[in-house]
């Protein structure tokens, strides 16, 4: 039998491998001889047959094994992952011969498969402790540092690896490689330096990759822009290199997107992404979140709702769990989308997966759920964002009256301030949110205060301390809001209105008639001020006498917080070639209360007919404002025409208007009216009732179509009805009805028009008339 054993065993070692396994597995059929069965399992081994081996002692008793043979079938059950039974025969070798340097080697790398690091790490220090570092034992403590993610030992490990063997050019570029992954920068430079040999100008490329990508994630951990910048520019010179190999290129560009969403550069950011998609197809999930973001930046939250929905589909956990669940962008995606009521199903389905409150770390008590409270903040902001921020404001101050210390909160009222046109208030809000927060969170309510500064009129040293927070400041959504706020209010424009319309009845005081008025502004300088231009044109036939007056005027609008003063010359002509000049005072008391005085030296409100009888006349007008909150304001205001034939005409007027109801779509606003006049009994052709007091009412029905980012489709229903008095006639109803549409086309850009069929009571008799009206309003930052 030995023989034959050795014969078959000199035939496998000669090169007839499987005729060795062969005449061995038959010899061992006949004898069941342990020697064989050795003999064979190491043929089988060498033959990588592993499931082979294990098949052999399917029945064998683990004590009446060889060493060797418990060698040979740990092996082979590791090689198939059959690692229980692997650490079985291991653990029987050990035990057996303690100083089987081999069977503790199985042993670890066993357990390390297992996943049990800690006892392959004790395997270790032993072997070490008995055997020292021996090749096998640095590559199999290698192993253990890969597995369980630890880049310490696997750099330590390395390390010990190339002072053992300094020629060892794998171990070296392991070592690099691993000391510039981890951001050990210098210490990879000096390997570079100290082994030159072992790298080429391939691996000095990869090095100033990592500098790059160490860059990136200490900006991100430091949240500090300036190293996205540095990041940015590493990685676009390598970008530059023609040797680079096309994986390093990859993960540069991939990088890059990154680097260019960090900063804000969002429109780079999607054109770099779109050519990434388009050469190496779906890129991954880290990249398409940031193309999103970078999409929805940009303006475009439809594109950007699409990609998330295909993240959450691929893997619908990322809806809800982990630090940054995908629920809160698609929420804000659908809220600059309009699309509120799946803002709010969104919310819903979230909120059920988020317990209020949560364990803690220990086990011992509950806490608050942050994310819960998360979504109960979003679900204000959505009620205000809706149009019923009367119910969210009660919100606001319970959540208050709970945390009077949290410093989102008051930068969260200080926006609902704005939002209800309480600038100071606000201001009040973000200044005390920002000596809540931390110096590093301080940005966002003082970006709040400066948009204040700007919403009531503080313009002289605002802008340039916007300017020089722009420039200072980390990327953030506050910071976009405040330079596309100075940015839309500091733009020049072109305002043009205009109406035409034809009345009847048996007083006609005009049977067509038109005015249209187009005015220029230049941007606004670094103190608020700016020139204006404007002409007014106005027609009338009055029984068939065709009337015409036109009025070109030049000016500037001085800010002088907290007023603001405007002065304007030009010149008439046609029925008026007398020189206009015109002033107007603003001043605003607090939040609430404001005041506005106006003069005009041969004013453009002239009636035509006064006109064509050759007299001009001079305005003076002053008002009382109240503004209560976004949905109620009113004024009173008195005002004088001096008209050169004689008479005074003195008018007093009060109104107020109401939002009814308003939400997503849907506003409802009524207006009251009152008004009462004097006129001197003077001969004059133009209406000059001696006394008439009117007064009206008006409903207006709004419906908003979204149409994408900031752009709204919007009609409008006007029903109005009043009761007319005029001194020595009988008192008379009227009334009005108008349907118009106003295109939101941009935020920069609105176009409206309408029609209107009302009547009117002119000195007892009633006047029918239908008119059209246009407007555009164009800014242009």
């Amino acid at each position: 039998m030995d023989d034959q054993r050795e014969a078959w065993v000199i035939k496998a070692r000669q090169g007839q491998l499987d005729a060795g396994i062969e005449g061995l597995g038959k010899l061992y059929a006949q004898t069941g001889d342990v020697r064989v069965r050795d003999d064979l399992m190491a043929l089988l081994v060498r033959a990588e047959r592993y499931q082979q081996v294990l098949d052999l002692c399917l029945d064998c008793i683990t004590g009446e094994l060889s060493s060797a043979g418990l060698e040979m079938l740990g092996m082979a059950a590791r090689q198939v992952n059959a690692l229980g039974k692997a650490n079985t025969y291991y653990q029987a070798l050990t035990q057996r011969q303690p100083d089987n340097l081999q069977g503790w080697l199985g042993l670890a790398l066993t357990r390390i498969d297992l996943g049990n690091y800690a006892a392959a790490d004790r395997v270790l220090q032993r072997i070490e402790e008995r055997n020292g570092r021996s090749a096998d034992w640095l590559q199999a403590r290698t192993y253990l540092a890969s597995s369980s993610n630890d880049p310490l030992m696997e750099l330590q490990t390395l390390q010990w690896q190339v002072e053992r063997s300094s020629g060892d050019w794998k171990a070296i570029q392991a070592l690099y490689r691993l000391a510039v992954t981890i951001g050990a920068r210098g210490g990879a430079e000096r390997l570079v330096q100290r082994y030159p040999e072992a790298f080429n100008a391939k691996d000095r490329l990869w090095l100033r990759y990592y500098d790059a990508r160490d860059q990136l994630r200490l900006a991100q951990s430091a949240n500090k822009p300036v190293l996205y910048q540095k990041a940015l520019e590493g990685l676009n010179s390598l970008l530059a290199e023609t040797e680079a190999a096309p994986t390093l290129i990859q993960r540069v560009e991939f990088d890059k997107v990154q680097a260019l969403v960090k900063l804000r550069r969002f429109s780079e950011a999607e054109a770099v992404a779109a050519e990434l998609t388009e050469r190496y197809g779906e890129l991954p999930v880290y990249l398409r979140q940031a193309r999103a973001e970078a999409l929805f930046g940009m303006g475009r939250p439809d594109d950007a709702i699409a990609i998330y929905w295909q993240l959450v589909e691929d893997n619908p956990e990322r809806a809800h769990a982990g630090p940054q669940p995908l629920s809160a962008p698609l929420f804000y995606a659908y809220a600059d989308l309009q699309a509120y009521d799946r803002a709010e199903r969104l919310l819903a389905d979230w909120k059920a997966e988020e317990p209020p409150t949560h364990w803690n770390f220990t086990g011992t008590r509950r806490m608050n759920n942050p994310s819960y409270e998360q979504i109960l903040n979003l679900e204000m902001l959505l009620e205000a964002w809706r149009g019923d921020i009367d119910q969210a404001q009660p919100r606001l101050d319970d959540f208050l009256h709970q945390g009077p210390s949290n410093p989102f909160l008051w930068k969260t009222q200080g926006d609902f301030y704005r939002w209800r046109g309480w600038p100071r208030q606000a201001i009040d809000a973000y200044e005390r949110s920002a000596q809540l927060s931390s110096p590093d969170d301080r940005d966002a309510p003082q970006h709040g205060i400066l948009m204040a500064r700007l919403d009531k009129g503080q313009w002289r040293g605002t802008v340039e301390r916007i300017e020089h927070r722009l420039e200072e400041d980390l990327p953030s959504v506050s910071r976009d809001s405040l330079e596309r706020d100075l940015r839309e209010r500091r733009a020049g424009g072109l305002t043009i209105s205009g109406s035409t319309g034809q009345g009847n009845g048996s007083g006609v005081q005009s049977t067509r008639d038109w005015q249209f008025t187009t005015r220029v502004e230049t941007p606004r300088a670094d103190d608020g001020g700016r020139f204006f231009a404007e002409r007014i044109a106005m027609f009338g036939e009055y029984f068939e006498q065709d009337l015409r007056a036109a009025y070109t005027t030049i000016g500037y609008q001085f800010p002088l917080y907290p007023a603001d003063f405007s002065f304007s010359v030009g010149q008439g002509a046609q029925l008026s070639d007398a020189p206009l000049l015109r002033g107007e005072l603003n001043l605003a008391v607090n939040d609430h209360w404001s005041t506005s005085l106006k003069a005009e030296k041969n004013t453009a409100q002239t009636p035509l007919r006064a006109l064509n009888d050759g007299f001009s006349a001079d305005l003076y007008q002053v008002s009382l404002n109240y503004h209560r909150d976004e949905s109620g304001a009113g004024s009173v205001g008195l005002s004088l025409m001096d008209v050169e034939d004689g008479n005074l005409r003195r008018s007093l007027t009060g109104h107020w208007r109401e939002i009814l109801y308003q939400y997503d779509e849907w506003r409802v606003a009524g207006e009251v009216y009152a008004g009462t006049s004097r006129n001197e009994d003077v001969p004059a052709s133009y209406f000059n009732p001696e006394r008439d007091i009117s007064l009206s009412g008006k409903l207006d029905i709004e419906h908003h179509t979204p149409l994408d980012y900031r752009q709204s489709f919007v009609q409008e229903l006007s029903l109005g009805t009043g009761r007319y008095w005029q001194e020595d006639e009988a008192a008379a109803n009227t009334w009005q009805i108008g349907y118009q549409h106003r295109w939101e086309l941009a935020p920069t850009l609105d176009l409206e028009y309408g029609i209107r069929r009302d009547k009117s009571v002119y000195d007892g008799d009633a006047e029918l008339s239908t008119v059209f009206s246009i407007g555009l309003d164009w800014r242009l930052p």
